[in-house]
This record gives structure tokens, C-alpha cells and sequence, in this order.
């Protein structure tokens, strides 16, 4: 009877897609569900049949290019150190730092400068 329950059990368990069951951040679940109220993961992972890391253009489908990022981040000329600097125009990489090294949609998102500096950036959505 248990082995049974756990075929069943097991059964139900992988009938769920899995991209459904991933965390999604809020604000891109309301973008992504279709009316069927499933999560359509091909609007960032394409037609791969294993997900892959988004591409940059992906992004820039919607949050603009790199450089239209880095404008609407753009820290004052004169702010000094008192001013964390520009996440998204860095001193050592430029705009060139993948979206995919802060922003992680399916785990909380993290400062990658932060593996050698301690920014804040508390607008960040983690």
C-alpha cells in the first residue's frame, strides 16, 4: 500500500511544470503568466529545451539598452565617496557586466561588486 501512495505521490509531483513551480520575482510573474495562469518561461529562456541563462538583449527588450540603464542610475559628477557609484557603469567593467551577475530572477539577486567592495544600493529589488 505505501509503495502505491509514493507511485501515486510521485506521479502527481511530476505532472507540475517545473518552471512553475520555480520563485519568480513579483513584478515579472504578472508580465509572464499567460491567461492561462501558467508562467510562460520562453519570454526570457527562448525555445531551449534546457533553460538557459537569459541573454542581455532580453533584458533590453524591456529595461532599454545598457546604456539607457546606466543613464537612469547615473550618479552625480561631484558626489564623491559619499555616493555609492553607478551599478550599472562601473569603474572596472563599463556597461559591459552581464544583467545576470546582480539581477538573479529565480533567487534573491545580489551586488557583485560586492565580492571585493560593501555596497548598499538599498533601491536594489532583491
Amino acid at each position: 500500500m505505501l509503495r502505491v501512495l509514493t507511485a501515486i505521490c510521485m506521479m502527481m509531483l511530476m505532472s507540475i511544470p517545473a518552471a512553475n513551480a520555480m520563485k519568480l520575482k513579483d513584478y515579472h510573474q504578472e508580465i509572464m503568466t499567460g491567461d492561462n495562469g501558467k508562467v510562460d518561461c520562453s519570454f526570457c529562456h527562448g525555445e531551449a529545451k534546457r533553460k538557459t541563462i537569459p541573454e542581455a538583449s532580453v533584458c533590453e527588450s524591456c529595461h532599454g539598452s545598457v546604456e539607457d540603464v546606466a543613464e537612469l542610475t547615473k550618479r552625480p559628477a561631484d558626489a564623491g565617496h559619499d555616493v555609492e557609484p553607478n551599478p550599472h557603469d562601473s569603474l572596472h567593467y563599463g556597461t559591459d557586466l552581464p544583467c545576470t551577475y546582480c539581477h538573479i530572477e529565480h533567487k534573491e539577486s545580489k551586488v557583485y561588486c560586492n565580492q571585493c567592495h560593501e555596497f548598499e544600493y538599498p533601491e536594489m529589488k532583491r
